[in-house]
């Protein structure tokens, strides 16, 4: 094999690792049912993840799904008429609760319920008005984040070079959103890779942010810190 073919087949190796890094690291589904001490569901009962805005409620037939959840995660389970319970994961790839009197009795993994994957439960987490997840963004196989949002975000335009939210009366002479990624403001997007976003959230009425949130924010959060 010649050098020329070497250096060709490094390149194409370092051209896909992002996508293969992403495949790999694809959505892991969480399981679970809560359940009362004569094996009844539990219904319409709150599952959070605590230190994250992440939860969902359980089904008819106490059944939740959540996902990619963190080894040694903790859940706050809400139950009507009974105290918040706090519960640790673990290593647990999916849990059955049994409460009695209040109180969680049992709580152990079920292989039957992990293996059941994505139909155990339809409604996955539920996560704040207005955010997307990066992981939807990169479902779209649209490579540049401007025009993935551009397509996804109803009322959000890009005129005359700029991305506007419609429905906002601008006060200054332009009407481009705030830009903020990790919390720091930038110019645009385009030094932002679709492939590294974790989130965005698209706030129409943004006054905690004064002035510089008077045409809206667009805010996005990465996995990992990147220095812009």
């Amino acid at each position: 094999m010649t050098a020329m073919v070497y250096i060709r087949l490094i390149f194409v190796i370092l051209t896909l690792f992002p996508f293969m890094a992403f495949a790999q690291a694809g959505d892991v589904p969480f399981n679970g049912v809560v359940v009362d001490a004569n094996g009844v569901g539990i219904a319409r009962a709150k599952v959070a993840v605590q230190g994250s805005a992440k939860y969902t409620t359980t089904d008819k037939m106490g059944r939740f799904g959540l996902t990619n959840i963190g080894e040694n995660s903790t859940f706050i389970l809400s139950v009507k008429g009974v105290r918040d319970i706090t519960l640790d994961v673990g290593s647990r790839k999916s849990l059955k609760i049994v409460i009695n009197g209040g109180e969680v009795v049992d709580l152990q993994d079920s292989k039957e319920i992990e293996d059941a994957g994505w139909g155990f439960v339809k409604r996955r987490e539920n996560i704040p008005a207005g955010m997307i997840l990066g992981e939807d963004l990169r479902r779209s196989h649209q490579t540049d984040l401007e025009l993935a949002l551009l397509a996804r975000v109803p009322g959000l335009m890009k005129i005359n070079g700029e991305l506007t939210i419609r429905g906002i009366s601008s006060v200054n002479s332009s009407s481009q959103a705030l830009i903020l990624v990790d919390g720091t403001e930038v110019p645009s997007l385009a030094s932002v890779s679709i492939l590294e976003v974790e989130s965005v959230q698209v706030i129409k009425s943004a006054s905690s942010y004064g002035v510089r949130g008077a045409n809206g924010v667009i805010s996005i959060i990465l996995f990992c810190l990147k220095i812009l």
